[in-house]
């Protein structure tokens, strides 16, 4: 009997397995992501540069002004407000010919009075004269002569005030700029017009701030881009500073460019494309720029020499915009290695 449950009891435990392993085959089978495969570090790529000798040019690239080589401010000698302005932009005018006005007031006036004045003592003073001797003492002469100075010093001084009032053209030519208006407050000997005469023309360039002026002599090679791809020869003619600033901290070095064959054309207050050659060098030592390294103001290449890299301390001449020049480190054929 106990052998009975024994074995009632083995084929229940069995049946109970079979059971369980059937009920476990029919769940989804658990999935074990495999962990990521470890990347490899990209290789270390030396970017090295040959030690070759060229042509380097420092160059300035800028935009220059067709101006007329014969050209003026204009202002007037005293303050006050623009009653006239009798000229536009683009005018032509003609020497001597009045642009502008100022208000005088009863100025004009007054100087009606004293050339009238002026006149009458002059009259007298004739008919003083006349008598001389018979009825007029050369004391009473002199007196006249006197009266008669005073009134034309008087003349004299309200036709520099009106004067000092008028803006006249110096030469003929035309106007091309025009810096106040009708009814405007003006000071004295502020730019109020610039005039020009276009028959003869250059290239003005104003530097901008920061540009080293004391690098720009006179004679110094200028290429002028005249029309498209057309480049022209020229050079510097003078440095002067510009006058247009409200002071003279504001004014800014302007380069006179005149070209080396006047025949070729111009066209008056239009812009045109300017390289000023500042400094160049033949057969010069060349590295490119990226290969320079600065630390507080120490410059520095890496050599690559076989396996082997050392710093080695340059001295630079030339920079353009690619390549610098070295003058005292390295020699031609060897490689540095860029940054």
């Amino acid at each position: 009997m106990l052998q009975q449950k024994r074995q009632l009891l083995v084929v229940f435990l069995a049946m109970l397995l079979v059971t369980l392993g059937a009920g476990c085959s029919l769940l989804p089978e658990e999935r074990v992501d495999a962990p990521p495969p470890l990347l490899s570090p990209p290789e270390v790529r030396t970017v090295t540069y040959p030690v070759e000798r060229g042509y380097i040019a420092n160059e300035l690239r800028t935009l220059g002004r067709v101006a007329a080589v014969r050209e003026s401010t204009l202002y007037f000698r005293r303050s006050g407000r623009m009653r006239e302005l009798l000229v536009e932009p683009g005018d032509a005018i003609s020497e001597n010919q009045i642009l502008a006005r100022l208000e005088t007031g009863d100025l004009e006036h007054r100087l009606r009075l004293a050339k009238i004045d002026l006149e009458r003592v002059e009259m007298q003073y004739q008919g003083v004269k006349s008598l001389l001797g018979l009825e007029v003492s050369p004391y009473e002469l002199k007196l006249k002569e006197l009266e008669k100075e005073k009134a034309a010093l008087e003349v004299e001084r309200l036709e520099a005030e009106m004067e000092a009032s008028t803006i006249r053209a110096p030469f003929d030519g035309r106007v091309v700029s025009i810096y106040a208006r009708e009814r405007d407050a003006v000071e004295a000997y502020k730019t109020v017009l610039k005039v020009a005469d276009p028959v003869e023309l250059e290239v003005q360039v104003t530097l901008p701030y920061g540009t080293d002026s004391n690098k720009l002599v006179r004679g110094q090679k200028v290429l002028v881009n005249v029309t498209g791809e057309t480049w022209v020869d020229g050079h510097i003619h003078q440095i002067a500073m510009s006058e247009e600033g409200t002071s003279s901290f504001d004014n800014k070095p302007v380069v006179q460019i005149r070209l080396e064959d006047p025949n070729i054309p111009l066209e008056f207050d239009s812009l045109v494309k300017v390289t000023i050659l500042i400094e160049e060098a033949d057969n010069a030592l060349l590295v490119p720029k990226a290969a320079v390294r600065n630390y507080m103001g120490r410059k520095f290449v890496r050599v690559l020499d076989g396996d082997a890299r050392r710093e080695v301390d340059v001295v630079v001449g030339i920079e353009g915009d690619t390549h610098v020049q070295i003058l005292k480190g390295l020699e031609e054929g060897q490689t540095v290695i860029g940054k």
